[in-house]
Parts: C-alpha cells; sequence; structure tokens
C-alpha cells in the first residue's frame, strides 16, 4: 500500500509540474489579440496581401503596408508577418533579401519595445519553405507570439516543433483560404 501511495503521489507532483511549466504557453494561447492590426510582408511574397483581403472579407479591419517599418507600430497592438520569398517580389518592390531582413529585424525588435504582439503567418505551402524563404521564417517564427500556418506548409512539423520548444501557441489551418478566418476568431472585436 505504501508504494502505491507513494507511486500515486509521485504521479500528482509531475501532474502539477506540467501544469506550473505549461500554464504561461496555454494561458496565452486563449488570449485574444487586439486591434488595431497591421499587416505586413517578410519576403515579399503576395501572402500578406492575401491574409489582408481574407481578413476583410471576415470583417476585420487591418491596415496593410507589405514594406512596413518600424515606424508603422504607432498605435498598432497587434502586427501579422506574413512569411515567405518571392524574387519577383523584391524585384517589384526594389529590394533585396538582405535590406527585408533588416526591415524585418527592425519590426521585431520595435514589436517587443512597444508591446506589441506578433503573429507569424505562413500560408505559402510547401513551395514557400524553401530556398530564400527559410531564413524569413526562421527569423520570424521563433520572435513570435503566436503562429498560423497551413497544413501543408507544416508537412515536417517544423512549426510544430518550433510551437513546443519555444511555448508559442501554433493554429493549423487546413487551406490558405481559411486564413481570414481562422485569424479574426482569434482577434478581439470591439
Amino acid at each position: 500500500m505504501t508504494n502505491f501511495v507513494a507511486r500515486a503521489a509521485l504521479l500528482i507532483g509531475a501532474f502539477l509540474v506540467g501544469i506550473w511549466l505549461y500554464a504561461p504557453a496555454l494561458a496565452q494561447g486563449d488570449k485574444k489579440l487586439q486591434p488595431p492590426v497591421l499587416v505586413t510582408s517578410s519576403g515579399q511574397a503576395l501572402d500578406a496581401f492575401t491574409v489582408k483581403t481574407l481578413l476583410g472579407r471576415a470583417g476585420v479591419t487591418a491596415s496593410y503596408d507589405a514594406k512596413a517599418t518600424d515606424a508603422a507600430l504607432a498605435g498598432v497592438k497587434t502586427v501579422i508577418i506574413a512569411v515567405g520569398a518571392s524574387n519577383k517580389g523584391f524585384g517589384k518592390a526594389g529590394i533585396t533579401a538582405e535590406t527585408e531582413l533588416a526591415r524585418t529585424k527592425a519590426i521585431l525588435e520595435a514589436a517587443k519595445a512597444k508591446g506589441v504582439t506578433v503573429v507569424c503567418v505562413h500560408i505559402g505551402g510547401a513551395e514557400r519553405r524553401k530556398g530564400l524563404s527559410v531564413q524569413f521564417i526562421e527569423l520570424v517564427c521563433p520572435q513570435s507570439d503566436r503562429i498560423v500556418v497551413s497544413k501543408d506548409g507544416n508537412a515536417d512539423g517544423y512549426f510544430t516543433d518550433l510551437s513546443k520548444t519555444k511555448s508559442i501557441p501554433l493554429t493549423e489551418i487546413q487551406q490558405s483560404l481559411e486564413v481570414g478566418k481562422t485569424l479574426a476568431s482569434l482577434i478581439a472585436q470591439s
């Protein structure tokens, strides 16, 4: 009987320690994102414009600037950064991968300093997980407060593993067209 009581106490203790360790991540996962919202890109793919458009269709008003600077965070409470590189997008925007990385770093630093919530969105699928995109994903996602990713972009479990390692709430959607409604459900409506 004493052995049973000792095992039960050990299991209960392990359970309580687990709750203590994961409670902050669980609480953050339930916390609503606050407007005003800014949508920008990290990599100049059209994914940021897609996110803005689908958010609008879901009834959420958000500012959009694919080349937003850290100054654009004035008055913003949530910044949604769609990650994924596009060589065409770089050409049209007249920027390089290096200047885009610098711009993104400045936004992330300003967001942290100002208490702006950062949401990393990856809806480009498996194709936007390769090449130039990798550096933008690896920059933004670990510094985010929440990650939203399409299932096909997470086929290797990269975002799931990152979410667990960094205690960042992860929402996986079946297809990219769900991103607007999914984000809208996470944003506090006024």
